[in-house]
């Protein structure tokens, strides 16, 4: 099989890079080629978690791999108003989910929508490498007010919707190492991340977790975020691949991305998920 690809690989490349494949009449025809590849893919469908392949997820790999434990440690990082909380709850009945939010406004929905929840503990702060206070700049999108725009790295004119920032707030940040130390929580069965742009800052306050092997399964966005925080997927790669198998999510599956390219580089929200080798536990070189 992999003989196959490889030689379906380099017959593809012999005709691609002939240069009349490349000539000007051809332009339109592979731009709109490309444009079908790129979503076809899942590229840019990552925003709504009911047709992203998020739910999907949380049924079909998150349950699953949390069926045999007692009790299952979610950490919600990005929590918003816990819409994704309570698809937790709806999917791995059993779990303990820690749900993280720095937004004032967010958060005190948080709290109302999922606080009093006897499996959720709530907590208004943000994650990232190191212990400090910064800025949380908030957003509306064409002009209306939302609490789903929210991020510590200042957004830029650069998206087709018009993103106006609209209030800022001091907020502690934490590392997730010594958030977990003072919860006593020893593993992580699974953490979700979603904080525009700000996610490989995280991972590196997370060491500690990582590298013992205390973190299962691990879901991240990637997007136009990203170009704002200027942060690249290599980021993820460099992180993550040495312990995870890392995909792609799709509406309703997932696809492995077995190796690092520089075509991975694409700024449309998509989500993806890193999976724990099995015995990919203590230090590496």
């Amino acid at each position: 099989m992999e003989q196959s690809q490889g030689t379906t690989t380099g017959l593809l490349k012999k005709i691609l890079f002939r240069p009349y494949t490349k000539s000007a009449r051809l332009q339109r025809v592979w731009s709109r080629l490309h444009t079908l590849a790129v979503f076809g893919m899942n590229y840019g469908g990552g925003g709504l978690i009911e047709s992203s392949g998020e739910e999907w997820v949380l049924a079909h790999v998150v349950s699953r791999a949390c069926a045999a434990v007692e009790s299952p440690v979610v950490f919600d990082v990005g929590a918003n108003v816990g819409h994704y909380t309570r698809l937790v709850l709806r999917h791995v009945a059993r779990a303990r989910v820690y749900a993280v939010e720095p937004s004032r406004v967010a958060y005190d929905e948080l709290v109302r929508n999922v606080g009093s929840h006897g499996q959720v503990k709530t907590f208004r702060l943000g994650l990232s490498d190191s212990e400090r206070t910064v800025t949380l700049h908030s957003y509306t999108a064409d002009g209306q007010e939302t609490t789903l725009l929210s991020s510590i790295d200042p957004r830029l004119p650069t998206q087709v919707v018009r993103v106006e920032m609209a209030a800022v707030e001091e907020i502690e940040v934490r590392t997730l190492d010594r958030l977990c130390e003072s919860e006593n929580v020893g593993r992580i069965d699974f953490l979700k991340l979603d904080v525009e742009g700000h996610e490989p800052a995280i991972l590196r306050g997370a060491r500690g977790l990582l590298d013992s092997g205390r973190v299962r399964l691990i879901q991240f966005e990637f997007g136009p975020a990203n170009i704002y925080s200027r942060t690249y997927f290599y980021d993820f790669w460099t992180l993550l691949s040495p312990r995870y198998d890392i995909f792609r999510i799709i509406p309703k599956g997932l696809v492995a991305v077995p190796s690092y390219g520089e075509h991975h580089e694409v700024f449309l929200t998509t989500n993806y998920l890193a999976v724990l080798r099995e015995g990919a536990t203590g230090e590496t070189a």
